[in-house]
Order: structure tokens, then sequence, then C-alpha cells
């Protein structure tokens, strides 16, 4: 095993440890595939075998989020008594078993059950793949640790929604869950390979130590809510801005956006590049709210997908660059709940901003929504520069 003081005592990190980082982050690719490949035909599965309207499909598909958002918290302050490597094995064996069992649900409450059982399962996991990259680098590779995990899982959305429904064509759709189910078991021979960081001897921290960690964990939490409207308003309002106005082809615009991100973390293995100061960090997010205004100006889908990649430039960095803000201004041993409470509030940006934006777009139209959606991101970035001017513990942030 790793210490965590081994892990850090050099500045650069070495290709071993990038490697295990890489390990661990398409771990949590595969841990994510259960649900990539099941969510095209749980609606169907819904409607046709058990009977359900548009609301029980609803309530299937979104249960999971409330455990994995719950669990998110929780499996930070576990990590640091049983270890990331423990947390990745049960989680992915409760994914597995739970999804395994979707067939034999005979109701919706039943399936409901099951999903919230996978999301305990997926939020553990998670969180413990999450952290995990993080501790194995040094200061030089956390910003690129930190973006790992958003990049596969873009990419195991991306593939497995696809794959889901071929394998049900092919297949079925009961041996496509189970399928689902037993991909997630891959995750369990990478945990039980990549050596864990062992942290040191918990320590009493100081009143004011104490009150700049939390400082320093809740600022960029809320610059992480803010910047995730973003993404709510392309992956939801973008292809029904565009059929309101007659164009057809507004999935592009998403398409733009996910792969600018997915293609600048991949170049970031090689492009070192992270921003470290207030003016490159509020430049992000004026790139990410200058995207999502063109996007809502815009009445031709050229101009939409240029949006789309300047929405994915800005969002490229900004969680990475937020998350490196977390990491140093906590403790070693506060570093697990900091970033895991910090991970779960872009799930929560998503989920208010979905919710706030359809109501804003209701009454005042597109075009005023994608406008307020940038406000909020220009508020999100006075947060974040305020947040880049927070100090860690001395000899603990990093």
């Amino acid at each position: 095993m790793l210490t965590e003081q081994d892990s850090e005592v050099a500045e650069t990190t070495d290709k071993r440890s990038m490697r295990y980082a890489l390990l661990i982050s398409l771990a949590t690719g595969i841990g994510y595939l259960p649900f990539a490949l099941t969510i095209p035909i749980l609606p169907g599965y819904v409607t046709n075998r058990l009977h359900g309207g548009p609301a029980d499909v609803g309530a299937v598909v979104s249960s999971y989020a409330l455990t994995s958002l719950l669990l998110r918290p929780v499996s930070g302050a576990l990590m640091n008594r049983l270890g990331a490597r423990a947390l990745s094995v049960g989680g992915a064996l409760l994914t597995v078993l739970a999804t395994v069992c979707y067939p034999l649900a005979g109701s919706i409450a039943e399936l409901v059950g099951l999903r919230l059982l996978v999301g305990v399962g997926m939020g553990v996991m998670q969180a413990a793949t999450g952290v995990w990259p993080v501790q194995l680098v040094a200061k030089d590779r956390q910003s690129w640790a930190l973006g790992l995990g958003g990049t596969v899982n873009y990419l195991a959305l991306g593939l497995g929604a696809p794959l889901g429904t071929l394998l049900g064509r092919l297949v079925g759709t009961s041996e496509t869950f189970v399928i689902a189910g037993l991909v997630a078991l891959l995750v369990i021979p990478i945990a039980l390979y990549v050596p864990e960081v062992r942290l040191p001897p918990k320590e009493e921290k100081a009143g004011a130590e104490r009150g700049r960690a939390l400082l320093g964990t809740v600022l960029p939490s809320v610059a992480l809510v803010f910047t995730a409207f973003g993404f709510a308003a392309v992956a939801s309002f973008a292809v029904a801005k565009y059929n309101a106005l007659g164009v057809s082809g507004g999935a592009a615009v998403v398409t733009a956006y996910s792969l600018t991100v997915v293609l600048l973390r991949i170049a970031g293995t090689w492009i070192r590049w992270e921003a470290k100061g207030p003016a490159a960090l509020a430049g992000l997010f004026l790139v990410e709210a200058a995207g999502i205004a063109l996007v809502g100006l815009s009445h031709g889908l050229g101009l939409g997908v240029v949006g789309g990649v300047l929405t994915g430039v800005g969002m490229w960095q900004i969680y990475p660059a937020l998350g490196v803000l977390v990491v140093r201004s906590v403790s070693e041993r506060g570093r697990a709940v900091a970033l895991s409470v910090f991970g779960a509030c872009f799930t929560v940006g998503v989920a208010i901003g979905s919710g706030s934006l359809g109501l804003i777009a209701q009454a005042a139209g597109y075009q005023r929504m994608f406008l307020i959606c940038a406000a909020c991101i220009v508020l999100g970035l006075l947060v974040a520069v305020a947040a880049s001017r927070v100090r860690g513990p001395a000899g603990e942030g990093r």
C-alpha cells in the first residue's frame, strides 16, 4: 500500500501512479455502465411489462439519483475508515445484484426499490473511485485526475445507451439487464490490483483551520452548482429550443458540447494546463456563459454548435479546477468527505437547473431562459473567484 506522504513527496507524478489513476477511472466508467446500458430500455419495460404510465417511467428512471446523491457524502466519511477498495468492491457488488434482479420485479414499486439499491451501490462506488485517483497522484496531476471520472462517464453514457438499445433488440430486455449488471463485476479486479493510499492518524485542527476548510469546500461547491446550470440547459433544452424554431438536428449542439469536453480532457494527459489563478478560472466561466448565451441567441444550428463547443471549453476545466481548490483547502483526512460533497453538488446543480430553467422557458421562452442561465454562470464566477482566494491549513492544504 502507498501512504499519502509517498504519493505527495514529489512535486511531479510518476508514470506508474498515472497508470493506476487511469485504471481506477476506467473502473468508474465500467461501474457506470449498468446505468448507461439500461437507460434506453427501462421506459419500454415499465410501460409494456409493468403497464406503467409516463409518471411511472419518470419515477423508475430518476429514483436511483436520490440514494446515489445521499450516499456520496456518507461514503466520503466511510472511506477514511474502510478504504477506497472496500467501498469500490462493495458498491460494485450491490450494483450487480440489484441490476440483475430487474427482471424479477413484478411491480413498479419493486423496480423502484431495486433502482434505489442501484443508487446506493453507484453512490458508494463512484465516491470511492472519484477520490482514489486524486490520492494516487502528486500536485501536478490533481486537476487531471479530478477530470478523469467525468470523462469516462461521458464515454460510458455515449457508448452505453446505443449499445443497450442494440442488446435489447438482439437478446431481449431481461437478458440485457443481466448483462448490464454483470459488466460491473469488472470493477472488482481493478480495485484489487490498484494500491490504496493509507491516511495518517487523525489530528485535531484549530477552529480557524476548520473554518478555512469548510469555506474552501462550500464556495467551490456553490460555484459548481451554478456552472452545472450550463450542462442542464444544453442537455435538457437545446433540442427543444431548435425544434421550437423549426430547425432539426438540435442534438448536434449536445454532441458538440460533450465531444469538446471529452477530447480536451483526453488531450489534457499531454497538454498540462490548468486554471491556477482567479483570472484563468474567471475566463473559463466567461467562456461557458458566452457559449450558453450564443445557443440562446442563435436562430441557426451553426452558431448553436459553436455555442456548444464554447460551453464545453469552459466546462472542460471548471470542474477539476474547482475540485483542486477543495483538495488544497482541506486536510488529507478531510479530502474524501469534501470531494464527495463537491461531486454531489454537480448533480444538485443539474437537478435545480433543469427544474428552474424549464419553468423559465415555459414562462419567458427559450431565448430568455438561456440568457438567464448565462447570468447564473456569471454569478458562479463571482463565487469561484472568492473560493480561489481561500487558503487551506498550512502544511495540509494541497
